[in-house]
């Protein structure tokens, strides 16, 4: 489970990996990989960039995780920071990390992001009935060329249409209760500070979500809540002047940048697929998951290689403490734009978000959890000692294990 090689008909195709939304395989990744890229962030990360890419230099690996929260991307940075074979973290987020819900998902607590010594983490691992379950499955789905159908058909092209429609109703549904905790962003940039003291360079991104998703947190008045991210995450940056020495830098420009590809942008704004399956979206699976294509896209973004529109150089933008009023403002008006359009697909979605205000649905019931001073504590402590120890490094020229 923790080295075995990947071996053809015993445990290669992992083909259970995403039931916990891929947090112990996460987990044990962060520890073990030797790619110097990584990406981490929820299932849009996970379905929207390539597991790999092989021509990536240093190597990449994709560890997205369905579901995940700024908690989570929180203490999954300050493990990556003591892996040395990582060089760079790309995190993808939105207001889904950031709302007052549940820290982690049960299967955390069994992965060496919960803060444990890596060794005692992975025997936590080892001997976790779910992880040991999981393996015996993968290696009787191998075996048997067995799978899990029910995942492998979620972007099934003929069905895709009719979960476009759908997520009408749903997002409505969470937008409706959705609670923004701005605390969170400041925990996230905590844990992103053990990255940067040990010389990683960070790039974080908003994600390009579908336009039917976008209008559905602005319909119900969410839209406060996306511009205070935005300038939270600005007074983040405003926080950490860039000073840190990157050891191996992936993109061009400061140790610690953030993207946004968010807010209405072309890509967005394109038809949803037919409904015979013949004519799908190219860059959307469903308006809250896009595929690779488009996670290529980004890649090529900030790498400065821009692709044609609606990908082209207009596509995404750096945010900072010089252009985030400039950048809300071409938000809100690439919305009205949109708005006033009179484009055929605005019209249908928005008609459907304003039948939905005549007999509104149940909000979606969503536990409200806050962050405790427990939390903040051991977060604390674990970024002080990788801080600590980089100091140290630093003033004896030689590698210190930071525990």
């Amino acid at each position: 489970m923790l080295s075995t090689p990947q071996i053809d008909g015993f445990n290669a195709r992992k083909t259970r990996a995403h039931e916990d939304g891929y947090r112990v395989r996460v987990g044990h990744r962060l520890v073990s990989t030797d790619s110097g890229t990584i990406i981490l962030g929820s299932s849009r990360v996970a379905d929207g960039f390539p597991r790999d890419l092989p021509d990536w230099e240093g190597g990449w690996e994709n560890l997205g995780m369905a579901g995940t929260s700024a908690y989570e991307l929180a203490h999954a940075s300050t493990l990556a920071a003591r892996n040395d074979d990582i060089n760079c973290v790309m995190i993808g987020m939105d207001l889904r990390e950031f709302g007052a819900n549940a820290n982690t998902q049960a299967t955390y607590w069994i992965t060496p992001m919960s803060g444990d010594h890596p060794l005692i983490s992975m025997a936590k691992l080892a001997l976790s009935p779910h992880a040991f379950a999981r393996a015996l499955q993968t290696v009787i789905d191998n075996a048997t060329n067995g799978s899990d159908v029910k995942w492998e058909n979620a972007y099934r092209e003929d069905g895709l249409r009719a979960r476009f429609e759908d997520e009408i109703t749903k997002r409505y549904r969470y937008y409706s209760n959705y609670e923004y905790d701005s605390e969170r962003v400041a925990y996230l940039f905590r844990g992103i500070d053990a990255l940067l003291a040990q010389g990683k360079q960070v790039v974080l991104f908003i994600h390009p979500v579908h336009s039917w998703q976008e209008e559905a947190a602005q319909h119900v008045g969410a839209n406060s809540s996306e511009i205070a991210f935005r300038n939270d995450v600005v007074a983040q940056l405003k926080n950490r002047p860039d000073q840190h020495n990157v050891q191996s830098a992936c993109f061009d420009g400061p140790s610690l940048q953030v993207w946004d590809f968010a807010g209405f942008q072309d890509v967005s704004l394109t038809a949803p697929p037919g409904e015979d399956g013949l004519t799908p979206n190219p860059w959307y699976y469903v308006p809250a998951h896009y595929r690779p294509t488009l996670g290529a896209a980004i890649l090529d973004r900030i790498s400065g290689t821009p692709g044609n529109a609606p990908v082209d150089q207009t596509f995404g933008f750096r945010l900072s403490a010089v252009t985030i009023e400039e950048n809300l403002a071409s938000f809100e008006q690439r919305h009205q734009d949109w708005l006033n359009s009179e484009e055929t697909w605005m019209q249908y979605v928005t008609a459907a978000f304003n039948r939905l205000d005549e007999n509104p649905p149940e909000p979606e019931a969503q536990p409200r959890v806050f962050l405790n001073e427990r939390d903040h504590q051991e977060l604390e402590a674990i970024v002080r000692r990788i801080e600590d120890t980089a100091r140290r490094e630093n003033i004896l020229g030689v590698s210190v294990d930071p525990g």
